[in-house]
């Protein structure tokens, strides 16, 4: 992280999802599961991620697409807490996630009850997504800068740094964490502060929140 003892600037990045019809969509508990297996692997990462990058879209008791149609959409709550008590955080990767989900609905139609093969009148349309991501232009070098930076930093920004950043690195670190890592110990507890923060389990605000307050009381104690 750092040329010649040189402390490298963090460069902000913007992200955008584009969202693509699969020309998928389902009725039933039984149709979900038939479509699962063949939608873009994309789609399992809109369902999931995607709602903290749709502003527009009410807060909703239920953490993921799939969980939220099952309860608004079949009116099956058992279902809907099975599907919601998924934190992808933990998976290796997509994949992953879709065989968690296909077991879930596996075991909601083996109890052949009416809600197995219930039809709703509202469809679950699958939704392919390619992600973008676009340079800012903004730099930050300094530790005294970087909680207001971030604190700055737009929704689709911090999604990118610290939401995905976790996913693209091997080793689940956020875009902040590996940038602090070039300060060494002095930004130790911080890190580890950081690192402790499920990012799934709060809306985008509440986490960059979150964040934000790290940054600022690390700024505190350093006197600066």
């Amino acid at each position: 992280m750092t040329e010649y003892g040189k402390k490298l600037p963090f460069r902000f990045m913007e992200c955008a999802l584009l969202t693509l019809s699969t020309g998928v969509r389902a009725q039933s508990v039984r149709e979900l599961r038939t479509s699962l297996p063949h939608v873009p692997i994309s789609s399992i990462y809109y369902h999931f991620w995607g709602r903290m990058l749709r502003p527009h879209i009410a807060e909703s008791e239920f953490n993921n697409d799939f969980a939220s149609w099952a309860d608004s959409g079949l009116g099956d709550m058992e279902l809907a807490e099975a599907l919601s008590a998924i934190n992808p955080v933990g998976c290796s990767d997509l994949g992953e996630i879709r065989s968690i989900l296909e077991d879930i609905l596996d075991a909601r139609l083996e109890n052949g009850d009416f809600m197995s093969w219930k039809k709703s009148d509202r469809e679950f349309y699958f939704i392919a997504c390619t992600k973008m991501m676009f340079d800012t232009g903004r730099e930050i070098a300094s530790l005294k800068d970087f909680p207001l930076a971030v604190k700055t930093s737009s929704r689709q920004s911090f999604f990118h740094h610290f939401i995905d950043g976790r996913r693209r690195s091997p080793e689940g670190k956020d875009d902040f964490t590996i940038w602090l890592e070039q300060f060494g110990d002095e930004t130790a507890v911080l890190r580890k502060s950081l690192a402790a923060i499920d990012s799934y389990l709060f809306s985008l605000g509440e986490l960059k929140g979150q964040v934000v307050s790290l940054l600022e009381k690390n700024l505190r104690g350093r006197g600066k």
